[in-house]
């Protein structure tokens, strides 16, 4: 792995060991900091390279922050401002820091991945060895009359080879305990699967290459207590059972639960006004024209406007259109009930052309007929 500038290689007293480090920050954990074992004595450092956005990223600014050490220390320092469109990736270079360190996202909803290199000053054991090595031979050059006494040959080596053993032994338990350490971390900052963003996020996606599933039913209103029609541009809660202006066309989006809804006699999709109005477009592709249907507890279904979140479909008890801004999913005005067109019934349930029975009188009896036909006794 490759080292920071900041560390001196030239160094005979601490030799540099790094890791690869990261973490993640979204709107469930928007806070991360980076701390090391109270009892770890060497020199600890976070070298920061790069800083970039998740594929499920919103289209919005998303800045991450340094947090100060204390909270009266001072204020926090921005560290990258990114955007999907615009800059979804930076690199960072020469900055070094030393743990504890808190990361902040401090607006966007994330996922932002911030990586780096865990650096780690360790004491240089082959540096001692051979101070011990040095050592050994002054002691061997030294005169006779001060060491009377020669050692055996091949003792010298025999220290060197058990100091040197033990140097690697002690180097590999460092490291061992360094990537201990990092993947616990790592496992830390890893959040459990969020199913529920991921299912909401895929059911936002519009699905351009399966067939759609097409639907015909009735909307039925709790509060007017009569059926949903479109009549030309103009939406209301008016219609009878059995109107052709509230016999409606759902065409699913996506494969979740999200639909645009067609009158079938006047052609025009209900769609959804910035003023929150409903209105009929002939074109429904345009997201103000889909809804996200939403079954509730008490088995109602709530129709929820895909471009102005938090706004519904919702009709007044005279059965006009309620603005949506003032509606909510809990309000009545807003509760429906799907039920089938019920109209005309096709043929051959149709009174008027209904065929008759009739009874057809048979021919003359055959030969054939006339030899199988029992005799007629005499009288």
């Amino acid at each position: 792995m490759s080292l920071t500038d900041s560390v001196d290689i030239d160094s005979k007293s601490e030799k540099p060991v790094s890791v690869i480090w990261g973490c993640e920050l979204s709107s469930e954990r928007d806070s991360y900091t980076f701390q090391v074992p109270e009892e770890w004595q060497c020199e600890q450092q976070l070298a920061l390279r790069t800083i970039c956005l998740g594929e499920m990223a919103r289209d919005e600014f998303h800045v991450v922050e340094i947090m100060p050490a204390e909270k009266d220390a001072g204020v926090p320092v921005p560290l990258a401002t990114l955007k999907p469109s615009v800059l979804p990736m930076t690199t960072l270079m020469g900055v070094e820091l030393i743990p504890p360190v808190t990361f902040h996202l401090k607006a966007g909803s994330g996922p932002v991945y911030i990586s780096g290199q865990h650096v780690s000053m360790m004491p240089n054991l082959s540096w001692d060895e051979e101070e011990e090595e040095e050592e050994e031979d002054a002691e061997e050059d030294e005169p006779a009359e001060e060491s009377p006494e020669k050692p055996p040959k091949g003792q010298s080596a025999r220290k060197g080879s058990a100091a040197k053993k033990r140097r690697l032994e002690k180097e590999d338990e460092l490291c061992f305990q360094l990537l201990m350490f990092s993947c616990q971390t790592q496992g830390e900052n890893q959040p459990s699967p969020n199913f529920n963003q991921y299912v909401r996020d895929q059911g936002a996606m519009t699905d351009q290459l399966s067939r759609r599933q097409i639907r015909e039913y009735q909307l039925y209103s709790r509060t007017s207590g009569k059926h949903v029609q479109v009549n030309g541009k103009r939406i209301t809660a008016t219609a009878e059972d059995g109107n052709k202006f509230a016999k409606l066309i759902v065409e699913t989006d996506t494969f979740g639960s999200r639909v645009r809804i067609k009158g079938a006699e006047s052609e025009k999709y209900i769609c959804m006004s910035k003023r929150g109005k409903l209105i009929g477009k002939p074109n429904g592709k345009s997201k103000d024209c889909i809804f996200t249907e939403i079954v509730l507890e008490n088995n109602y279904t709530a129709f929820q406007n895909a471009r102005y979140e938090g706004w519904y479909m919702a009709f007044t008890r005279k059965g006009r259109p309620r603005k949506a801004s003032r509606s909510r999913q809990n309000q009545r005005e807003a509760h429906f009930i799907k039920r089938l067109y019920r109209g005309q019934l096709p043929f051959p349930n149709k009174a008027e052309r209904q065929k008759q029975f009739e009874f057809v009188g048979s021919s003359s009896p055959t030969r054939r007929t006339r030899r199988t036909r029992a005799p007629r006794p005499r009288t």
